[in-house]
């Protein structure tokens, strides 16, 4: 009881610091200072604190959608401090030139003329000139990468970090969130979470599933040099008998229980592996 207590008071806290109500990229999602906006925003605790946001709509909040919009905007708060592009764009928008291309600012600088606080120095709107502590930062947001397919009732069958598409009954999803090592399903009371401990989801190709959540493929890419086994975890399938196939193979049966984490090995060649997950009986019973 006292855990979960904490766990209710950090958020409210962490939402109190949080910018969500102004929508421009700079404010939605980021911390906020004892200024405000008045003060600089995307300081690496913006993706840090928004990774604790996203795991409790995951796992824990009774209307996760609210925060999943909010988590996922922090993931993607501070990647817009990052000074990188093309010879043709002079590698970065914020300071051109090849030698800054991957710098990334520590803050941005929200007021069109400012001060930031590393040497008192004036600067305009945008990402400070220094990094600071934004490693930190990234560090949370690459613990927090994941696409997440939602059903959400202002924008219907969304899919934050993929492209989502529907055929007949199943939706089919290409993982664009940066890691693809995590995938999850929100869609009323149900929660699926398919997470990977090595290795990802192949590069554009679909992680797909029918309606009754009784079947669920997909591909992974071969990470490493030599064949090995990945442990893919799945917690929330709807309780039954379910198949495993690899390569169209049988591999494994599994006896999923309500809220159970399943892990499964898979065997991982050169090439990766199709794998398939299917139900082939309902449970009986709870």
């Amino acid at each position: 009881d006292d855990a979960a207590s904490f766990l209710e008071e950090q958020m409210k806290l962490n939402l109190a610091c949080r910018g969500w109500l102004e929508t421009a990229y700079y404010f939605l999602g980021s911390d906020y200072r004892g200024g405000g906006p008045t003060s600089y925003t995307l300081s690496y605790m913006a993706q840090m604190g928004g990774w604790a946001v996203s795991d409790y709509a995951l796992y824990f909040a009774r209307d996760p959608l609210t925060y999943l919009r909010l988590g996922y905007a922090s993931y993607l708060s501070s990647w817009a401090l990052l000074n990188s592009g093309t010879a043709e764009s002079n590698y970065g928008y914020w300071y051109p030139g090849q030698n800054n291309d991957g710098g990334a600012g520590g803050g941005f600088e929200p007021r069109p003329w400012g001060r930031a606080w590393l040497g008192d120095k004036e600067m305009g709107r945008g990402s400070w000139w220094y990094s600071g502590e934004i490693d930190l930062g990234y560090s949370g947001a690459l613990r927090s990468a994941a696409t997440i397919v939602v059903d959400d009732p202002i924008f219907g069958l969304f899919a934050y970090g993929g492209d989502v598409s529907r055929e007949k009954n199943f939706t089919q999803v290409i993982p664009k969130d940066g890691l693809r090592a995590r995938f999850h399903i929100v869609r009323g009371t149900q929660r699926i979470h398919l997470l990977l401990d090595r290795d990802g989801f192949a590069k554009d190709k679909p992680v797909s599933f029918d309606d009754a959540l009784t079947t669920i493929r997909f591909t992974l890419e071969n990470r490493a040099s030599g064949k090995h086994d990945a442990i893919v975890r799945i917690t929330g399938l709807p309780a039954g008998e379910y198949q495993a196939t690899v390569q169209n193979q049988p591999t494994q049966k599994l006896t999923v229980r309500t809220g159970a984490q399943e892990q499964i090995p898979i065997p991982v060649d050169a090439s990766g592996a199709t794998v398939a997950i299917i139900r082939v009986s309902a449970a009986t019973h709870r």
